[in-house]
C-alpha cells in the first residue's frame, strides 16, 4: 500500500524470524513428529506467501502436505531446498 518502511520492517522480522522456525521443524522432524511437521511448515509457507517468497512458499506447501501425510522422509528431503530457497529469498530481497 505504498508503506515501504512497513514493508522493510516486516521483510526484516520475516528474516529474523524464520531461521527459528525452520529450526523448529528440523527439531519437530528430528522427533518423528510429522503431524506437527506439516504445522510448521504450514506456518512457514503462510510467512512466505505474506512476504512474497513464492519458491519457499512452495517448498512449504510441499513439506506441509508431506508431514499432514505422515511421510518424514519426504520432510527430510525437503529440509535443504526449504533452506536453500529461504537463503535466496533473503539474498534477492537484499539486492532489491
Amino acid at each position: 500500500m505504498g508503506d515501504e518502511q512497513l514493508a522493510t520492517e516486516i521483510l526484516n522480522a520475516f528474516f529474523q524470524d524464520t531461521p527459528r522456525q525452520i529450526e523448529e521443524l528440523r527439531v519437530l522432524l528430528e522427533n518423528g513428529e510429522a503431524q506437527a511437521c506439516g504445522r510448521q511448515a504450514h506456518s512457514i509457507k503462510g510467512a512466505a506467501a505474506n512476504v512474497g517468497g513464492e519458491r519457499l512458499r512452495q517448498v512449504a506447501l510441499e513439506m506441509e502436505k508431506a508431514g499432514d501425510a505422515g511421510d518424514l522422509n519426504a520432510v527430510a528431503a525437503g529440509m535443504d531446498g526449504l533452506e536453500a530457497s529461504f537463503l535466496e529469498f533473503q539474498a534477492e530481497a537484499v539486492l532489491r
